[in-house]
């Protein structure tokens, strides 16, 4: 759920009216100045950094996103492309004199454009007729591979209107069959693009191509079919660049494949033997052959792994309640990257020839920035600094508490202190839950600005990290699969007990909110707990069986309930020993619930039977429904609306 926001020039005006004075506490309308970075990727020789650099245009309710290129040396920017609306997934040419990047062409079709770097307009490299989901350059530079999905098996009937569709593995908002995505190779021109893989089985829809330094094999993730519901049922692969023969790396549940510059060792990820929601990162040859587990060791689950100069593997991983950037190598070692307190959540760090490195991040008071570390360094230099005017205002004090579950394992929550906060003084309190429930919360700046808005309200905010969550090992994640949300009740209820025993919680005023799967334990809690002053219901996993039955991710759900509730008898009453909507006669809390009318995740018909129990129960209670599609709205409008209603809910409740 990372988003996007605008008017960097009226947050700058909003500075200077205030002279030398301080700038006031946080206000929703200050995040309309934020600005966002992704796809951060060094040039290979290190000079220069590209980046998409996203604000958000509230006029016409959209993301204005353009490709940038920073001078390392100067950190001089300069916009390479203007007024297109999509602009993703810049990558450099081998040699560093092409740039290349997605973006729509004329029928509305995301396809590959590069851009010359001795100047010139971008020119398209792929005429994709489904257009292009990921790409990758060869390492001569002279070819492109690329995903495509193929045209569904009766494109013609469907053309006739005879387009009803089995339903295999797709949620309920599905409009039509499941439909393969595969390799394919361009040269020099789009019409010269060849299929190089085929099959029913599918590029997995989150998967990224890598070449092999030889050419000869092309890197990927392999999914059972074209749907999103991949858990489990993935294997990091590669093709044969001659024939299209598919050979494994790994077993089900592996992916993201890499190669090393040498082309002498790849490594992929892993499910962790405890835990299988927990990725280890393994190590092997280029063939597959001579696997080594490295990640086990770290216990933490990785992501995004790629090769470094010095051969070590680069990968980023929740760590408590921050994000660290690891260097492990094939024997065992490893070493944190000193990132400080960064948060580099779920990106993907770049690498040159050198020994840099860039990325972007969160910090405590700032949404993203670019980043360098060179090889060596003990710091990181900052290449950005967009948002340093919202960065200037009063923000709480975030700080990490900690302790042991009943079993053993260690927890930790993040707490957010009130702007001014005086230890002496009674304040309300809201948790805000991650989701996941294999996520976590950091001390980093919130993706929609919540805790730090709540923080300029005069709350205390506490987001707790329960077992389930990814950043505490596989133990924290193994001990709650079964009974996810009562494991995770208790958890979040002993983080609540420990911060009233360290600060004055007016225990009138607490609330409780969350989304996704923080939302799941926003309902857990008010229908096993009477406390609440209110309560923000985000797209909650209210109905373990609609999730397992409608969702996109019913693999997962499965995962996390230990079965397949519609085979097992067992799993089944655990669904329903750990679904809220069973325990939903017992609220008495006033309650907002918020989901998109078109959620493929968490099913929006959930949020409708949670209302409508709710409402015979006499429970105060209000549905919201976003026109939108999605797991969370993506439009600024509606983004920043959530905000907006998830803080005024609260408001309204603590002042009545």
């Amino acid at each position: 759920m990372k988003r996007f926001a605008i008017s960097l020039a009226l947050g700058a005006a909003s500075f200077g009216l205030l002279g030398a004075s301080a700038p006031a506490p946080l206000a929703l309308p200050d995040l309309r100045s934020i600005v966002r970075y992704s796809g951060v990727q060094l040039s290979p020789d290190g000079r220069f950094v590209a980046a998409v650099e996203t604000r958000s245009d509230y006029v016409k309710n959209m993301p204005a996103p353009a490709l940038v290129l920073i001078d390392v040396a100067t950190h001089a920017k300069r916009t390479l492309t203007v007024d297109r609306p999509v602009v993703a997934a810049p990558k450099w040419s081998p040699a560093g004199d092409r740039l290349a990047f997605v973006s729509l062409d004329e029928k509305k079709k995301p396809q590959v454009f590069a851009l010359p770097m001795n100047g010139g307009e971008a020119q398209p490299m792929t005429a994709a007729d489904n257009g292009v989901s990921d790409y990758a350059w060869s390492p001569d530079g002279k070819r492109l591979a690329y995903v495509t999905a193929d045209d569904p098996p009766n494109k013609k009937a469907i053309e006739a209107h005879d387009d009803g569709f089995a339903i295999t593995q797709q949620p309920f908002t599905a409009r039509s069959g499941v439909v393969a995505s595969h390799i394919w190779i361009v040269g020099s021109t789009p019409k010269s693009a060849k299929r190089l893989t085929s099959g029913s089985w599918s590029v997995a829809p989150t998967s990224h191509l890598e070449w092999r330094p030889d050419g000869r094999a092309i890197a990927f993730t392999w999914n059972t079919d074209g749907s999103f519901n991949f858990w489990g049922r993935t294997r990091a692969a590669y093709a044969d660049v001659a024939t299209g023969a598919i050979k494994y790396f790994g077993v089900l549940g592996s992916s993201d494949p890499v190669y090393d510059a040498r082309g002498k060792q790849a490594a992929y990820l892993a499910p962790n033997a405890v835990a299988s929601l927990q990725m280890d990162l393994v190590y092997a040859d280029v063939d597959g052959s001579h696997q080594r587990n490295v990640g086990a060791r770290l216990d933490r689950s990785v992501a995004n792994p790629i090769f470094a100069a010095d051969g070590s593997v680069v990968c980023v991983a929740p760590d408590g309640t921050i994000w660290r950037a690891f260097a492990l190598r094939r024997d065992g070692s490893r070493r944190v990257l000193p990132l400080g307190e960064l948060d580099p959540e779920y990106v993907a760090l770049a690498t040159a020839s050198d020994g840099s490195i860039a990325f972007s991040a969160a910090s405590t008071n700032d949404p993203s920035e670019v980043y360098l570390l060179k090889s060596g360094a003990r710091a990181t230099v900052a290449l950005t600094a967009a948002n340093a005017v919202l960065a200037a205002h009063p923000m709480g004090t975030r700080r990490t508490i900690d302790w042991t579950s009943p079993d053993g394992i260690p927890l930790d929550a993040v707490v957010t202190e009130p702007v001014g906060f005086q230890p002496g003084k009674t304040y309300p309190l809201v948790l805000y839950i991650h989701g996941g429930p294999t996520g976590a919360s950091t001390i980093g700046f919130d993706f929609a600005g919540v805790p730090e808005l709540m923080a300029a309200r005069g709350w205390l905010v506490l987001e707790p990290n329960y077992r389930g969550s990814n950043s505490l090992g596989a133990k924290g994640i193994a001990t709650s699969l079964g009974h996810p949300a009562s494991i995770a009740g208790r958890d979040i209820m002993d983080s609540l007990a420990i911060v009233e025993k360290r600060y004055h919680v007016d225990t009138k005023r607490i609330g409780v909110s969350g989304w996704s799967a923080g939302g799941w334990m926003t309902s857990w809690l008010i229908t096993h707990d009477t406390r609440w002053c209110a309560a923000f219901d985000g797209a909650a996993v209210d109905s373990l069986q609609n999730v397992a039955t409608l969702g996109d991710i019913d693999n997962y759900a499965n995962i996390l309930i230990q079965g397949d509730p519609w085979s097992d008898p067992a799993a089944m009453q655990r669904t329903i020993e750990e679904s809220p909507q069973t325990y939903a006669d017992r609220v008495t809390t006033p309650t907002l619930i918020v989901t998109d009318a078109g959620d493929q995740r968490v099913p929006t018909p959930t949020s409708y039977e949670f209302y409508h129990a709710l409402r015979a129960a006499h429970a105060p209670v209000q549905l919201l429904i976003f026109p939108a599609d999605g797991h969370f709205p993506t439009d600024p409008l509606h983004f920043e609306d959530v905000s907006r209603q998830w803080v005024d809910w609260f408001a309204k409740h603590f002042a009545s």
